[in-house]
């Protein structure tokens, strides 16, 4: 029993390289897990099924698609609001929003080169997940930056939490690997763990640098967000 629910968990070095990509690029689809690692659809299906067993990893159908992410590590709204953003159509509707507070959708349209519906459907998509705000104003309706979208540009989702710290400590403590923690700050967390089958200590580092959001301009192009975010600081 302990050697199994030992090899269940991440002493795996294949599984431990899963579950760090996952967390450093969560709501990724299968396909794209498959070109990420160069595994076998059959041996990355295997293995992400053992992690979500063991209650590490969890999936939801999304615009049609299977997509995986590490439980506890963001919430469910955060994301829900990352998938939702991964568009370049839908960066640049939420951009256009940020950069023009309480405008109409035709004004978008207009302004982005894209069809009424479509940023009807993406407003819709940002709407539900509390990244833009619709005010309705006689007939026609104001879009506006949400809480969410306010944490977005903030980068106050790009965060490990202590409580994910504390689960995924749990997790390695049930799975017998002694873990204990070796450094951990807001962006990053390492953790050590015992691998008695190698001989040495496995180490699981997890970086959430990389999630941060960049805001892109009605052209494509990144643009600077800093003032944005002292704005919704101060406001």
């Amino acid at each position: 029993m302990g050697r199994q629910k030992r090899m269940a968990l991440l002493l795996h070095p294949f599984r431990r390289e899963l579950y760090q990509v996952l967390c450093e690029n969560p709501g990724t689809y299968l396909l794209e897990l498959v070109d990420i690692l160069s595994s076998p659809l059959g041996t990355l299906t295997w293995h992400l099924r053992i992690l979500e067993r063991e209650g590490l990893v969890k999936s939801i159908k999304f615009a049609g698609k299977r997509l995986y992410y590490p439980k506890m590590l963001r919430s469910q709204e955060a994301e829900m609001a990352y998938l939702t953003m991964r568009s370049d159509t839908a960066q640049k509707v939420f951009a256009f929003v940020v950069n023009n507070q309480g405008c109409y959708q035709e004004q978008m349209a207009d302004s982005l080169g894209v069809h009424h519906d479509t940023v009807r459907w993406h407003i819709s998509r940002m709407e539900d997940v509390g990244l833009v705000k619709v005010v309705r104003e006689g007939r026609k309706k104001r879009h506006y930056l949400d809480d969410l979208g306010a944490l977005l540009l903030k980068g106050s989702l790009n965060t490990i939490t202590e409580a994910y710290v504390i689960f995924l400590m749990e997790k390695l403590e049930d799975g017998c690997l002694n873990p204990e923690i070796r450094e951990s700050t807001p962006e990053h967390v390492t953790i050590r763990i015992d691998c008695p089958e190698r001989g040495k200590d496995c180490f699981i580092t997890i970086n959430l640098t990389d999630w941060e959001f960049q805001l892109i301009d009605d052209e494509g192009e990144e643009t600077e967000i800093e003032q944005e975010q002292a704005e919704i600081g101060g406001s």
